[in-house]
């Protein structure tokens, strides 16, 4: 049987930082703001997303600030295109499930209810990811 290597893969998942306060009470409609930012290093075939989460209810029950990384490599020769595409489409799609999970276990570990965030289409990130990516050669 011959294996399949991925052009794009996440190499890690990193939570930066991480901080949350509550209040007990009954929570509200939950607000999410998602901020992309990004490093790719073409020397390296590096690529790491940074996403700076937070999100609070309009109750102020809570507020959780987070910074979680992907770290990503990619083969030789790809085609900036197709690259792209990886960056801005399957990067954010591929930790995303991540920054769910950790919030879903500490909120539920703090002694309230769990804070389950919804399974998203990140498409609308695209432009905010590619105005946002630093190109460093090391």
């Amino acid at each position: 049987m011959e294996t399949f290597k991925s052009k794009f893969k996440l190499k890690n998942f990193v939570v930066k930082s991480f901080s949350i306060t509550r209040e007990p009470g009954k929570q509200g409609t939950a607000d999410l703001d998602l901020k992309p930012y990004a490093i790719h290093n073409p020397a390296k075939r590096h690529f790491q997303l940074i996403l700076e989460i937070k999100l609070k209810d309009k109750q102020n029950s809570y507020q959780i600030d987070m910074l979680a990384m992907g770290n990503f490599e990619f083969q030789k020769g790809l085609e900036q295109q197709e690259l792209t595409g990886y960056f801005l489409t399957n990067a954010p799609a591929l930790i995303f499930p991540y920054v769910r999970s950790y919030i879903s276990a500490v909120t539920a570990l703090s002694g309230l209810s769990a804070i389950n965030l919804p399974v998203m289409n990140l498409s609308s990130l695209k432009p905010l990811l590619q105005a946002n990516i630093s190109v460093v050669d090391e």
